[in-house]
C-alpha cells in the first residue's frame, strides 16, 4: 500500500508542472521566469513542494557558452531528463553539445536524438556518458543517414541515477554537409 501511495505521489509531481512543445528547430539553453527550461519538457518542477529536491533541471551559470546551461542533478528518486520534438527542414549529419560531468562509479547519463519521418523514427544517434568531465568538452553525435526524409527530431537528455551524479549540457547544435 505505501508503494501504491508513494508511486502516485511521484507521478502526480511528475506531471504536475506546465510543459511546452516547441515546434520550432531552437535548441537554445534558456528559462522561463519559474527557473523551467523552456521549449523542452522535463520532469524537474522548481515550485513543487514534497519532501523531496524536485528541481532537477536547473538553471546554472556554469555555462560553455552564454549565460547559462542547464545541470541534470540526481534526487535520490528519478533520474532528471529534458525532450525537445520539433519540426526540420533537412537531416543533420551529427548533434553536437558541450558537456561536463560528475558520474559516479557506474552510473550514465545519456543524450540522445531521434529523426523522424511522420510518427516513424527513421535515424538515431546516441551519447552515453559514464566518465567525469571537469571542464566542458565539445561532443558530436553521428546520426544515421539511413533514410534522408526527415521531418522532425528529438532530443532527449537524462541525467543519471546515483547520487552525486550530476549532467552539465550547453550549446546543442545541429550539423549538416
Amino acid at each position: 500500500m505505501l508503494k501504491l501511495f508513494f508511486s502516485i505521489v511521484v507521478l502526480l509531481t511528475l506531471f504536475s508542472c506546465r510543459k511546452t512543445v516547441s515546434n520550432q528547430e531552437d535548441l537554445t539553453i534558456q528559462w522561463d521566469v519559474n527557473q523551467n527550461l523552456k521549449i523542452w519538457q522535463t520532469n524537474s518542477c522548481p515550485l513543487c513542494v514534497p519532501p523531496w529536491e524536485t528541481y532537477i533541471v536547473q538553471n546554472t551559470t556554469d555555462a560553455a557558452h552564454g549565460q547559462f546551461a542547464a545541470e541534470f542533478v540526481y534526487n535520490s528518486f528519478y533520474a532528471a531528463f529534458a525532450t525537445n520534438k520539433f519540426s526540420i527542414s533537412s537531416h543533420p549529419l551529427s548533434l553536437t553539445a558541450y558537456i561536463k560531468s560528475n558520474i559516479i562509479n557506474g552510473d550514465t547519463a545519456t543524450l540522445h536524438v531521434a529523426l523522424f519521418s511522420g510518427d516513424s523514427v527513421i535515424d538515431n544517434g546516441k551519447w552515453y556518458e559514464t566518465t567525469t568531465t571537469i571542464d566542458y568538452r565539445k561532443l558530436e553525435i553521428p546520426i544515421t543517414q539511413t533514410n534522408p526524409k526527415t521531418d522532425s527530431a528529438e532530443i532527449i537528455i537524462i541525467g543519471g541515477n546515483k547520487v552525486g551524479t550530476i549532467f552539465f549540457v550547453d550549446n546543442l547544435e545541429f550539423t549538416y554537409k
